[in-house]
């Protein structure tokens, strides 16, 4: 009987072994909440279309939320664009302003969308 605890023992403890070095071996990756351009200006054209999807939605949400008649004003500056044309619209923006890369894509993408519907 105790042959078998012991045996039981020290699998459990290899099993344990092989655990800990494959957790310390996995690779760590930082979340960062705010993203900075020159960040985005790295990303493959689908994960950047990706990107701006999730801004103009969040842009769309927090001002419906927040502010109706800015949130009307942006809804219909961009209601017929397609996400393509919303992207285009931002990278021309981070094409003219270079100057500005090191900040919060977000408030750049803010900035760039109220260009447009101060224009209409």
């Amino acid at each position: 009987m105790k042959k078998k605890i012991i045996l039981f023992l020290v699998l459990m403890l290899l099993f344990l072994a092989l655990l800990t070095n494959y957790s310390q071996g996995e690779e760590k990756i930082q979340i960062s909440c705010y993203l900075k351009e020159n960040d985005y200006l790295k990303m493959s054209e689908e994960i950047k279309g990706a990107y701006v999807m999730g801004l103009i939605d969040m842009l769309l949400n927090l001002t419906w939320f927040y502010n109706s008649e800015e949130y009307s004003n942006i809804n219909e500056a961009t209601n017929d664009m397609n996400i393509g044309q919303i992207r285009a619209i931002f990278d021309k923006y981070l094409e003219e302003h270079p100057e500005r890369w090191h900040l919060v894509a977000s408030s750049l993408f803010w900035t760039a969308i109220m260009e447009i519907v101060l224009e209409n």
